[in-house]
């Protein structure tokens, strides 16, 4: 059975988390940071959702979504990094698109969705890995 003073850390720590995640994602190709290390917090993010909650209650939230993520993972940093191809000639190419939201102008490239690719295969890789991790030290405990 989970610490009371786990339960208190997973509340207030997975969000602030996650929040980070975001600003690592979103910040990957301008500053340190990127898919790698964003994917790895939320990772850590989950492993106190596993020290606090269980296992069982992550696998149940989030356990039939890993492996699917993955392959739409692996397939967006793929799929960005073939777009140079298209337009240049060159693979990994970055290219960048340009959204106008009235005086806001956005700046998307395939740089960022290949961080989101990136993302996606490592955090739902090491959250798995971490799941797994968890079952045998339950049998063991029981």
């Amino acid at each position: 059975m989970p610490e009371i003073y786990l339960s208190l850390l997973d509340r207030i720590l997975t969000p602030v988390l996650l929040m980070l995640a975001v600003i690592f994602l979103l910040a990957g190709h301008n500053a340190p940071g990127g898919g790698f290390i964003a994917g790895l917090v939320v990772a850590t993010a989950f492993l106190m959702q596993i020290l606090a909650r269980g296992d069982q209650f992550v696998r149940r939230l989030i356990g039939t979504y890993l492996q699917p993520a993955m392959g739409v993972g692996l397939l967006i940093a793929l799929f960005s990094a073939l777009t140079g191809i298209g337009n240049y000639g060159v693979f990994f190419q970055g290219i960048w698109w340009k959204i106008s939201l009235g005086d806001f102008v956005l700046e998307f490239g395939s740089p960022t969705t290949f961080d989101i690719g990136v993302f996606l295969v490592v955090s739902a890789f090491v959250t798995s890995y971490l799941l797994e991790l968890s079952r045998p030290a339950e049998r063991a405990a029981k």
